[in-house]
């Protein structure tokens, strides 16, 4: 009985590590799509936003116009629709555009039919202010399922770390974790609602500037060794001279 079950679990490690390789070699990957890196010292990090546009967000971005910094908004369509001029002036500043849903579901408690609404909803949204299709979106919360995913013509962008800044609402508690934890190749979550979240970040992004770090949009971090990213798969992360990591 001890070497049957053995055997059993022989053959389920191996048909999980054979799907795991062939999930890795099917992926849509062009080493041209995107120039390559010139350099293996850059230290990029791309900060991301969700839940907004809020009352903090034109704060924000006249922070990031003043140290020309570009991050990426995870946008909710109910929130849209109250402040599209915020919209304008993130597209016009050249931030990333995405979609958060409409009203912040649960992917584990939706539908397909109620997800896709609430994507359709605020994509058209958005496109309607900024004129160019939506590629990119965070499932709320993180949650999702694969097969979901898979029926979602869209680019999901999660995240590698983050200050929790919904729970720990301080501006040096959140400054000082941007800054302790910082690396290259991060994805952070952060949220332009939050009173302490806005001069926590611009303050971390001026230490971290001065010690030579770059911020950019997430799609140019994960795109940044060449990648050619996938709709159906879920990006967090991405080293350099690295593909950019998914689940």
């Amino acid at each position: 009985m001890k070497k049957r079950n053995r055997k059993i679990i022989i053959s389920f490690v191996s048909l999980l590590f054979s799907a795991v390789l062939l999930s890795y070699i099917t992926t849509p990957f062009e080493k041209d799509f995107y120039v390559n890196p010139s350099s293996d010292s850059k230290k990029q990090i791309a900060l991301t936003f969700d839940d907004g546009p809020g009352k903090y967000t034109q704060e924000l971005l006249d922070g990031l116009r003043e140290r020309d910094v570009k991050t990426s908004f995870f946008l909710m369509g109910s929130k849209v629709e109250k402040h599209p001029e915020l919209i304008k002036q993130m597209y016009d500043d050249g931030h990333l555009i995405g979609c958060h849903t409409w009203s912040h579901i649960s992917f584990f408690k939706s539908s397909m039919d109620e997800i896709h609404a609430e994507l359709s909803s605020t994509n058209e949204l958005l496109e309607s202010i900024t004129g160019e299709k939506v590629q990119f979106f965070r499932p709320p919360y993180g949650y999702y399922f694969g097969t979901q995913l898979n029926k979602i013509d869209m680019i999901a962008v999660l995240w590698s770390d983050t200050p929790r800044d919904w729970v720990n609402i301080d501006i040096d508690y959140i400054c000082n974790y941007i800054v302790e934890n910082a690396k290259d190749g991060q994805i952070i979550l952060l949220h332009d609602t939050k009173d302490a979240t806005v001069p926590a970040v611009l303050k971390a992004i001026d230490i971290l500037l001065d010690e030579g770090y770059e911020f950019v949009r997430a799609d140019e971090l994960l795109c940044r060794n060449g990648d050619y990213l996938a709709a159906g798969l879920a990006y967090r992360y991405c080293p350099y001279n690295g593909r950019a990591w998914y689940i």
